[in-house]
Formats: structure tokens, C-alpha cells, sequence
């Protein structure tokens, strides 16, 4: 699945409110220069710009950046693991979607991208887990997610299953 630009403006955008909300709890006293240097939002939206110039070792240099200010964002570990997948790394595109989905705020594509990485890369085993996954947010969601929200995840999981079925 690539990562488009509307999905990858929406992470940014969720990576930004989470900055305002940060401020709205009373911590928004002036950063200190190691503070400043610890904001993600700068590395990521210039590795976002990356990505979509189709410079993936810049946008994974930047990306790298944000996920050392915030290691366990899965927004920012999902265009990390979606940059090293684009530079043909699979590997590193692998753990950086697993350490996304080890956040509950996980972009689901990310839970996608691990099986289908995994499955490229022989572990099909990691790939089921992330179909179970996939099932078991489905079934959570139950009346409390948004039509959008539960489309997104049975479209995920239906591409994983039919990978998963394909020898």
C-alpha cells in the first residue's frame, strides 16, 4: 500500500495536535534548546517532503531524527518503516513497523505494512499475527469507531489474508 500524501499529512497533523495538546496541559513553558532539538515535528514534516521528492535516504535520515525525539510515535515509526520500504530496506522497514504497532495509537496501515514486509521477507508467521491483530482491533471497534475506521481496517486485513493465501 503506498503512502500517500493525504495519509501522510493526516500522521503529520496528528503528530502536531498531539504537540498543542502537550501545551493545553499546562507544559508549554518555553523550551529550553535541548527541548527545541527534541521536537519532532520539524524532522518529520522535512521527512515527509523527503518522501514525497522521492529522496528516501533524506527522508530516512529525518525521520530518524523525530523517532529519536519520540522512539515509541507509531505515526512516525509507520513513514519510517514506509521510507526504508521505498529505499528497498526491508529489514529496517520491518522493525520500524513493529516497533508502530507496538504503539496503541498505531496507524493501521502499519499493522498492513509489517505482514506484508514480513511475508516478503519469509516470516509469515509475523504476517498472521498481524491479520490476528487486525481482527482483534475489528472486533474492539465494535459501535465506538467511525464507518472510515472500520472500512480501513477489513480493507487492511483483506489484503493481508489474500497475501497470506498467495504461496
Amino acid at each position: 500500500m503506498p503512502l500517500t500524501k493525504l495519509r501522510l499529512w493526516t500522521a503529520f497533523a496528528a503528530l502536531a495536535c498531539a504537540g498543542a495538546a502537550h501545551a493545553q496541559m499546562g507544559m508549554d513553558m518555553a523550551p529550553t534548546p535541548n527541548q527545541e532539538q527534541a521536537d519532532p515535528t520539524i524532522p518529520f514534516h522535512n521527512g515527509i517532503a523527503a518522501f514525497d521528492a522521492g529522496d528516501y535516504p533524506k527522508a530516512i535520515r529525518e525521520l530518524l531524527k523525530a523517532r529519536a525525539a519520540r522512539p515509541e510515535d507509531g505515526t512516525i515509526n509507520y513513514a519510517l518503516g514506509m521510507a526504508y520500504a521505498a529505499a528497498a530496506k526491508k529489514k529496517e522497514a520491518k522493525q520500524a513497523f513493529q516497533r508502530a504497532v507496538r504503539d496503541r495509537n498505531a496507524p493501521i496501515a502499519a499493522y498492513l505494512q509489517l505482514g506484508l514486509v514480513s511475508i516478503e521477507l519469509g516470516d509469515r508467521a509475523t504476517a498472521a499475527t498481524q491479520l490476528a491483530s487486525l481482527d482483534k482491533r475489528l472486533a474492539a471497534c465494535g459501535t465506538g469507531c467511525t464507518e472510515p475506521d472500520q472500512t480501513q481496517i477489513t480493507a487492511a486485513k483483506e489484503k493481508l489474508a489474500a497475501a497470506l493465501s498467495t504461496p
